[in-house]
């Protein structure tokens, strides 16, 4: 048998609350939770404090954000001219609804031939409204401003991106693919426009540029035959 003597058994330490604890070993379980809270409260409570501020912080951020935006949308529906125009875009640059009001002024600047204030507007416009459909929109309008001030080849390169896009809107598709055919018609690049024209009339969300293009079809036939019979 052996003389060692048996160490005497420790207390339990119910639950495992605190095993420093000063309350006496033979404390029960609801002596050990109160004495728990009673060190460790104040600390759990300042970090569900600091967790609600975040939570809170967020959400007035957020709120904020909406304010904001509500704010930036009013402003654009008072715009009532193109000087309005201007300064909301200065005001908003970088909004998508700045890119908006910039493709509006790019609209008229084209409408008044000035087709290389126009195209410039119309590039900056395509880079805010990125991931939208108007971005193709403005992409067009710079392609022609470009060939229209001279630019053939850019703007020619450009209208083929969106025309070749499948990404982008079938009208908007064919927009770009009937100037494009136009211009090429327009250098007697004959069968670049031919294949323009079909590629439109394969567009079947394209009609009102499906109309044009058979249109064009149509003269360019004309014309050749013309130019043979000469």
């Amino acid at each position: 048998m052996s003389n060692k003597k048996q160490e005497p058994e420790k207390p339990l330490n119910p639950n495992n609350l605190d095993s420093e604890s000063e309350l006496p070993p033979d404390a029960d379980v609801e002596e050990r939770f109160n004495d728990f809270w009673k060190k460790n409260g104040p600390g759990i409570f300042g970090g569900i404090a600091v967790g609600a501020l975040i939570v809170l912080g967020i959400q007035g951020y957020q709120y904020w954000e909406v304010q904001n935006e509500e704010a930036i949308q009013e402003a654009f529906a008072e715009t009532e001219s193109l000087v309005d125009l201007t300064a909301f875009a200065e005001e908003h640059s970088g909004h998508p609804l700045a890119g908006v009001a910039k493709l509006s002024i790019a609209d008229a600047r084209f409408q008044e031939e000035s087709f290389a204030e126009a195209g410039e507007l119309y590039r900056e416009a395509a880079e805010v409204l990125t991931d939208t459909p108007m971005k193709a929109r403005a992409l067009v309008g710079q392609g022609v401003s470009l060939i229209r001030d001279g630019a053939v080849q850019a703007g020619q390169e450009l209208l083929e991106e969106v025309a070749l896009d499948p990404s982008f809107l079938d009208q908007t598709r064919g927009e770009a693919a009937y100037h494009l055919a136009v211009s090429q018609w327009q250098e007697d690049d004959l069968e670049a426009a031919r294949e323009n024209v079909d590629l439109i009339l394969q567009l079947e969300g394209a009609s009102m540029w499906s109309f044009r293009a058979s249109a064009l079809q149509d003269r360019m036939g004309a014309a050749e035959a013309d130019n043979a019979g000469a």
